[in-house]
């Protein structure tokens, strides 16, 4: 029986190995591991991708988000509207940093719902931060219209979504702070764990800088508490190979899902966007049907490797509810049984999308 994964990772190790083995060897044979050239070269990389004015490499989203809480002073049982339907280290990291995650209902797009953030918003309320799930942009104009004149943060969970594109900018750069992960599942990752936070404040920049390496402005003096969370030069050196490759990397991921989109409609939900202002990098192509249960149990004995994005709600969680009171969210629960992962990454062939494509249709006849 053929199998189609739903990612492959080995197919693009071997397909960079030597290019990666290169500087592997470069970077160890320089002995220059920690905070050197080869991370100050990523950053300033990225810096000029996504046209932004200042980049820090960090150990992983999780850090980023608990350092940017430190960063912009935030206090015990301060408040960020958030939503529910992410992977759990969204409201995780909030609660870490020890605020208090506010979480609103999606809509169709299965991102944050604007219109019900206004009546969430408090005294104690500090920053909104959308996830921009699988790199579809959240309705960005409406939040920033929501906190105009309020002295609340445009926080961007940019995890999935280094590349994509609203209304000609990148996600990531349009609130005041955005953090990407750079997790090997990601469009664009390391090979192991990393994640980028990138601003135009220079007193944030300066704050998260100093916060990832122990509040330390040399060697032996630290200024403030910090915690260690370095993006390692090793790491910098692949993301430097990965970025560039990360635009034809998009670009395949953005022609399959417009081949899923051609070929499923009418049989499951598609991905809901505005192809006019954005341009999405589909990190995954989710797809919803009330059938889902017994669709995924067929194309496991097909061969179709698929995913779920997420099964359980952040608020249905047992952290969620040993923290915080319950509370009821009836899309992201709704949609929750829907949701199914289909494989998507830049190595999957034509025959093998017409297989999957077929094999969904063949299941609903």
């Amino acid at each position: 029986m053929r199998k189609i994964n739903f990612t492959n990772l080995q197919k693009e190790f071997l397909s960079l190995e030597k290019e990666l083995v290169k500087t592997f060897k470069r970077i160890g044979k320089k002995g220059d591991f920690i905070l050197g050239e080869e991370l100050n070269k990523f950053e300033d990389n990225v810096k000029k991708f996504l046209k932004v004015k200042y980049v820090v490499g960090v150990g992983n989203w999780t850090e980023g988000m608990i350092m940017v809480c430190k960063a912009l002073n935030f206090k015990n049982d301060d408040e960020i509207i958030t939503v529910s339907n992410s992977f759990v280290a969204t409201c995780g990291a909030i609660a870490y940093a020890g605020c208090k995650p506010i979480l609103v209902d999606v809509d169709e797009t299965l991102n944050i719902n604007a219109d019900f953030i206004k009546p969430k918003i408090t005294k104690k309320t500090k920053a909104i931060m959308p996830v921009h799930l699988s790199g579809i942009p959240s309705n960005l104009e409406k939040i920033k219209s929501i906190i105009k004149r309020k002295k609340i943060l445009l926080i961007e969970d940019a995890a999935h979504a280094f590349g994509s594109k609203y209304k000609n900018k990148y996600l990531g750069t349009i609130g005041d702070i955005g953090i990407f992960s750079l997790h090997p599942r990601k469009n664009f990752h390391v090979l192991g764990d990393g994640g980028l936070i990138v601003t135009n404040n220079k007193k944030i920049y300066k704050k998260i800088k100093l916060l990832r390496n122990h509040g330390l402005k040399n060697r032996d003096t630290s200024l403030f508490w910090g915690t260690n969370s370095r993006l390692d030069n090793i790491q910098a050196g692949f993301g430097n190979i990965m970025l560039k490759n990360i635009k034809k990397w998009n670009k395949k991921h953005l022609d399959i899902a417009e081949f899923y989109n051609k070929n499923l409609k009418g049989y499951v939900k598609l991905p809901v966007y505005n192809k006019k202002i954005s341009t999405p990098t589909f990190h995954q192509y989710i797809i919803r049907t009330n059938k889902r249960d017994a669709l995924r149990k067929y194309l496991t004995k097909k061969g179709i490797v698929t995913a779920i994005h997420y099964p359980t709600p952040i608020h249905m969680q047992k952290s969620f509810s040993l923290n915080y009171k319950k509370i009821k969210l009836e899309m992201t629960e709704k949609y929750s049984k829907e949701i199914l992962s289909l494989p998507i990454h830049p190595y999957l062939k034509t025959y093998e999308l017409k297989y999957i494509v077929d094999s969904i249709k063949k299941f609903f006849i």
